[in-house]
């Protein structure tokens, strides 16, 4: 999965941000801005499989 791209989710409210990045580091670090408004974040690989946490920090590692 890496190398293919991630889009990032922030649900707030009626609200919504998503971002695409290219790297799982730049997806876990964007999750990490986001996650610290206390919004629900989501992963997903642009194939639209959601990613857990876990597998994201896994990525990251691998890169």
């Amino acid at each position: 999965m890496s190398g293919v791209g991630y889009q990032v989710y922030s649900k707030s409210g009626n609200g919504a941000i998503r971002v695409v990045v290219s790297s799982a580091k730049e997806a876990l670090a964007k999750a990490n801005e986001l996650a610290e408004s206390g919004n629900e974040i989501l992963i997903r690989d642009l194939a639209g499989r959601v990613l857990d946490m876990a597998t994201i920090v896994e990525l990251a590692a691998c890169e």
